[in-house]
């Protein structure tokens, strides 16, 4: 018997594989923490645990961040022409549109659940996931990811409510590690539980669409 599975969810979990980067950029980035550089009217409410920067960190034209949108873009190009099954003619007419910032998360530092409307893809880069001094599992800032079958849940019972990957309905999470990518649909429904540890834990986002350019 061959079991089959439709409306999978692509999912990309890889890493940078440069540590010392990774050390320049988190210097870099706490450097940048300021006020001139803080989001204002941000879609969550702020709380003392997170600072958010503007939505244009990959933009700011200087050598950090442009050696790291060069990396982030290789993966996610790499990821789409994976998943669209892209010629090579196609992913040199692409282009794209994005939004990007970076978060500092100190001891108690979250952020509540959603999406990123109007995109498709998102990305998460780790450049520092703290020290994870959490005694608790749930407080160790792991993104949280959810199934985005809604009802697919609705009903529970001892044939379909311990059913494996990739035919679960249960959510999933990620514990980054330095440098870790990682690309998910925009449209998951998505969290980070909060942090407790000593050191900064430091990541930069971002969401982008796509268009050909004909």
């Amino acid at each position: 018997m061959e079991v089959k599975h439709y409306f999978s969810t692509p999912f990309l979990h890889d890493n940078l594989q440069d540590s010392q980067f990774c050390d320049e950029l988190y210097d870099f980035i706490l450097s940048s923490m300021n006020e001139e550089n803080k989001v204002v009217d941000a879609p969550q409410s702020a709380h003392p645990g997170l600072y958010e920067s503007e939505f244009n960190f990959l933009n700011w034209n200087v050598p950090e961040t442009n050696k790291l949108k060069q990396l982030m873009l290789k993966f996610l190009f790499k990821f789409v022409s994976e998943v669209n099954d892209l010629t090579q003619a196609q992913l040199q007419k692409i282009r794209f549109v994005h939004e990007s910032w970076f978060h500092v998360a100190n001891d108690g530092g979250y952020f509540q659940n959603h999406t990123h409307p109007n995109h498709s893809w998102s990305m998460v880069c780790c450049v520092n996931p703290g020290s994870n001094d959490g005694d608790v599992a749930f407080e160790q800032g792991k993104l949280v990811f959810w199934d985005p079958r809604g009802n697919a849940s609705m009903f529970l019972d001892e044939a379909n409510g311990r059913m494996k990957r990739p035919y679960s309905f249960s959510g999933f999470k990620v514990q980054p590690k330095k440098g870790s990518i990682i690309i998910f649909p925009s449209y998951l429904q998505h969290a980070v539980e909060p942090y407790r540890g000593k050191d900064y834990r430091v990541t930069v986002a971002a969401n982008f669409r796509f268009h050909f350019d004909e």
